[in-house]
């Protein structure tokens, strides 16, 4: 298994156990699911008898208390949190990101300098054209020098779909 982490901020941002796929040789696309966790135990799988003594907390059987989360699965797996943009602040992030990304690439890949910048020019531009169909992401620490990932929902309106800039990331094998 592959873990994608964030270049800058070393934030893991997704692995590729989710089917995703390259495009333009850009950006990653990565399709989640919605799901949800719990953290219910089944009893039978323990053995044994059950304390004596309960805990308020816990109810009158005692044992954990049950509680589920329901989210994206790349979204809570990756530890994402969601940040608010506005139009005006994304275009600034993507510029000031853009240009870090560049010198990080004139410095370590020349090579993938000029696709980097065609095809961020590109996408750049569909972005800001479907703006309010994306919510934004930062990795675990939060750190806004990092990579912020888009998401959005396919034509189903039930698939969620992440967007990462490739020359943003580096492969770890795990």
């Amino acid at each position: 298994m592959k873990l994608f982490l964030d270049i800058f901020t070393g934030d893991e941002l997704f692995s590729d156990s989710y089917p995703l796929k390259l495009v333009d040789d850009v950006y990653y696309e990565v399709e989640g699911k919605n799901i949800t966790e719990s953290n219910d135990i089944d009893e039978s799988l323990i053995g044994g008898n059950k304390a004596p003594e309960g805990s308020e907390a816990a109810g009158e059987e005692g044992g954990v208390v049950s509680s589920s989360v329901t989210g994206i699965n790349v979204v809570l797996t990756h530890k994402l949190q969601e940040t608010p943009f506005d139009k005006a602040s994304f275009k600034d992030w993507l510029k000031t990101y853009s240009k870090k990304l560049k010198d990080y690439l004139q410095e370590n890949s020349p090579n993938r300098v000029q696709p980097f910048q065609t095809g961020m020019t590109k996408l750049a531009k569909d972005i800001l054209g479907k703006f309010d169909e994306y919510r934004f992401y930062l990795g675990e620490n939060m750190n806004i020098d990092g990579m912020v990932v888009l998401q959005y929902y396919r034509e189903d309106g039930l698939t969620p779909v992440f967007i990462y800039f490739k020359d943003g990331l580096r492969e770890e094998k795990y």
